[in-house]
């Protein structure tokens, strides 16, 4: 035969092919022998069932690369660029495992749904301050402020190069928004309170005297409960939520206390400008006979009347005062008397 010492053989394919003939009876071993050989036989049998299904085939790949890091997550991506080249019909069938692989999905995962948390958490937060503030610009600085403190929290574990799990990350970003945003409340309420009956620096201390004893009693509690969460506790996910949510509330106290006031009394113009207000009811007037109404009104006379009206009135009335006044209005006969 050409060619014959080219040929390669697997070395499995070459056991499996002895004891196919042992058992024919084409070939005698002795009783050591056949004994090697039967368990020989067991071991790639199962070895070849891990390794070799209906549906799909497994590769073991081991690789002198770190569990982690860029280097590794380029190496992933070419295993799969690779494979496509040999099974280019079957690309949503190949699948790589792994705990490099887990780590890699972790990331790429990370991603998107830190955007989907932190969007959430900002507009969730923006609609209440809102309807709180009835500004624009205020939402918007107290958010800034509490977004750069957890900004500056997640900056520590990149400058000390500590490992932070994804987790810690989304759950902690979360909390730091949602509880530390109350102590930017307190003291841009109070500000906004006292501002127009006294000088801004005298507003200001005062606005700190007022809010520091419960910004200190309430932050002090989370800090100290979350650093020990983070040195009590053994697992390493519930470690990093413990000491970021520390040092979270640490940073916010600080900044709100140091920072925010600063930025209230260079905003103030813009807070001002960008305040609006809601219509409110400014009185209920249900009567009969003749009335002068002047503003914004919704209700019926003898019929439905809602607009702005500056009319004299003479019938059933039923309005809501919405901006105005109105009055009840002498009848002209009682005039001549």
């Amino acid at each position: 035969v050409c060619g014959l010492s080219n040929y390669s053989v697997a070395l499995i394919d070459m056991f499996m092919f002895l004891y196919d003939e042992v058992q024919e009876g084409y070939v005698t071993l002795d009783d050591e022998l056949m004994d090697t050989l039967d368990n020989a036989y067991i071991q790639m049998s199962a070895a070849k069932k891990q390794l070799r299904g209906e549906n799909y085939d497994r590769m073991l790949v081991y690789l002198t690369l770190p569990e982690s890091g860029d280097k590794t997550y380029e190496f992933l991506d070419k295993i799969h660029e690779i494979a496509d080249k040999y099974y280019p019909d079957d690309t949503d069938d190949i699948y790589v495992v792994g705990n490099s692989t887990n780590e890699y999905d972790f990331k790429k995962s990370f991603a998107e749904d830190n955007v989907v948390v932190s969007v959430l958490s900002i507009l969730i937060v923006l609609v209440v301050l809102l309807g709180t503030f009835k500004s624009v610009g205020m939402p918007i600085l107290l958010i800034i402020v509490i977004q750069g403190s957890i900004w500056i929290n997640f900056a520590v574990p990149t400058i000390i190069d500590s490992p932070l799990f994804f987790l810690s990350y989304l759950i902690v970003s979360s909390i730091q928004m949602g509880a530390n945003i109350d102590y930017a409340i307190v003291i841009s309420s109070r500000f906004l309170e006292v501002k127009d009956t006294m000088p801004k620096r005298d507003a200001i201390i005062d606005t700190l005297n007022f809010a520091f004893p419960t910004i200190i009693t309430s932050g002090s509690m989370m800090a100290a409960a979350g650093i020990l969460i983070g040195q009590m506790t053994s697992n390493a996910a519930i470690v990093g939520i413990g000491q970021s949510l520390g040092r979270g509330t640490i940073i916010s106290i600080f900044i709100v206390m140091f920072i925010l006031p600063q930025l209230l009394l260079i905003g103030e113009k813009i807070i001002d400008k960008t305040s609006f207000s809601v219509p409110s009811v400014v009185a209920k007037k249900n009567s009969r006979g003749r009335m002068t109404v002047n503003g914004m009104v919704y209700g019926h006379i003898n019929g439905t009347v809602r607009g702005m009206i500056h009319a004299t009135v003479e019938g059933d009335v039923d309005l809501t005062m919405l901006s105005g006044a109105e009055g009840e209005e002498v009848p002209d006969d009682e005039e001549e008397d």
